[in-house]
C-alpha cells in the first residue's frame, strides 16, 4: 500500500473520515471554518482516497492535537503513527517556543499515544 501525506484535506473527506469512526456529525460550514483556522493539518491518502487525518491548533504557548482519525479499513497499518510523527515534527519545528501539548483521545487509544512519548496527566497531555 502506497500512502501519501499532504497538508490539505477537503471538508467532504473530513466529514467522511469522522463518520467512518462514528464521531458525531458537524455541519460542513463549521468544518470549513475549523479547517481554515487549524495551524497544521495532515492527511493520509491511499489509492487516491483520504484514509487518515489529524490537525493541530495552537496559540503559541499551548497546542491541541485533535481529530486524529484513521479509517477502520486502514487501522493497524502505521498510518496513525505517520500522522502523529508529522504533527510532532511540526511542533518541534516551532523554534523558541515551550509548548504544552494537549491531546483529545478516548481511553482505548492511550497506549498508542504513550508509545509516541505522551504521558497521562490530570487534564493535560504533555509532549516530552
Amino acid at each position: 500500500m502506497n500512502v501519501v501525506y499532504s497538508n490539505t484535506l477537503s471538508v467532504k473527506d473530513y466529514c467522511r473520515l469522522r463518520k467512518s469512526v462514528e464521531f458525531y456529525d458537524i455541519p460542513e460550514a463549521e468544518v470549513a471554518l475549523a479547517l481554515q483556522k487549524s495551524d497544521f493539518i495532515i492527511a493520509a491518502e491511499a489509492d487516491g482516497d483520504a484514509v487518515g487525518m489529524a490537525r493541530l491548533i495552537t496559540d503559541g504557548t499551548q497546542a491541541l492535537i485533535m481529530d486524529v482519525v484513521v479509517h477502520p479499513d486502514y487501522q493497524g497499518s502505521g498510518i496513525g503513527r505517520g500522522l502523529m510523527e508529522r504533527i510532532i515534527k511540526y511542533i518541534e519545528s516551532m523554534k523558541g517556543s515551550r509548548l504544552l501539548v494537549n491531546l483529545l483521545t478516548d481511553s482505548t487509544k492511550i497506549a498508542f499515544y504513550e508509545k509516541l512519548g505522551f504521558h497521562r496527566a490530570e487534564g493535560m497531555r504533555l509532549l516530552v
